[in-house]
């Protein structure tokens, strides 16, 4: 498995077993979702690739990472799973041909 393939693995795995995480391992999975979708992002703008997503996902999840202590744990379960999706998606996508 690739390292973004592990990546996606643990953000759903996290996001099944939410209760058990504490709120400084969210924060962590959170932040490193937000820079891997960025990264990814950021490598199809410097191949010349459109890519589907904009900032927005990155920008709704750095408010949850924010208020981390308020969030219900669906919420953060919920943008957990939306990052390793999008994380998916850039993946596949920098990976075909132009």
């Amino acid at each position: 498995m690739t390292v973004t393939t592990d990546l996606v693995s643990e953000f759903v795995r996290a996001a099944n077993s939410l209760p058990k995480l504490p709120q400084a391992e969210r924060r962590r999975l959170l932040e490193r979702g937000v820079t891997a979708s960025g990264a990814l992002r950021g490598l199809l703008h410097k191949t010349g690739k459109i890519a589907p997503f904009d900032g927005s996902t990155e920008c709704v999840v750095g408010e949850i990472i924010h208020n981390i202590e308020r969030i219900p744990d669906e919420t953060v379960a919920k943008a957990l799973l939306a990052l390793a999706s999008q994380i998916r998606t850039l993946r596949i996508l920098n990976r075909e041909p132009t």
